[in-house]
């Protein structure tokens, strides 16, 4: 008899492990078939965002970080749907949190610090310049890619200015 897992796929995306897990979502690690390029897909549940009245934070979330095109922040890449989920496509960071990494390491020196922070305000510049304001900064959404370069994540409690909203 055959072991064979079969691979669960979304759209050109086979899933894999779970590698994040939220309130309303999880994020599972998944591979492009076509390129062979990791990504990382948050899934949404329909039902529970209709419940706990979630849809408009969902919608502005996506229409945030579609706005957003800066190397310290995670790039999303596509919006899928079905009908029990949304599948919200993303850059794959493969470092971690930087919460994850001060509780692993403890304090870190100075220059390092500096060059996190660099990062971040050059981020948040960017932010702010597009409208886009992202009112969760915190250590667990800032990750860290394969090269100890920051990334801004999880825009879920953003807010565009008035300005883009009349547009």
């Amino acid at each position: 008899m055959s072991t064979t897992k079969v691979k669960r796929r979304v759209g050109k995306y086979e899933l894999g492990r779970t590698i994040g897990e939220g309130t309303f979502a999880k994020v599972r690690f998944a591979r492009n078939t076509e390129t062979g390029d990791p990504v990382a897909i948050k899934i949404l549940d329909k039902e529970k965002l209709l419940k706990h009245k979630m849809v408009e934070q969902i919608k502005r979330e996506i229409a945030t970080m579609k706005l957003i095109k800066h190397p310290n922040v995670v790039r999303i890449h596509e919006v899928m749907g079905s009908k029990t989920k949304i599948y919200i496509v993303l850059e794959y960071v493969t470092g971690g949190e930087l919460f994850d990494t001060i509780v692993n390491h403890g304090r870190m020196r100075e220059d390092e610090a500096r060059r996190y922070f660099q990062q971040l305000i050059n981020a948040v510049d960017y932010c702010h310049s597009r409208g886009v304001y992202h009112r969760d900064l915190k250590p667990e959404n800032l990750l860290l890619d394969s090269c100890g370069n920051l990334k801004v994540s999880d825009f879920g409690l953003s807010a565009l200015s008035q300005q883009l909203k009349v547009r």
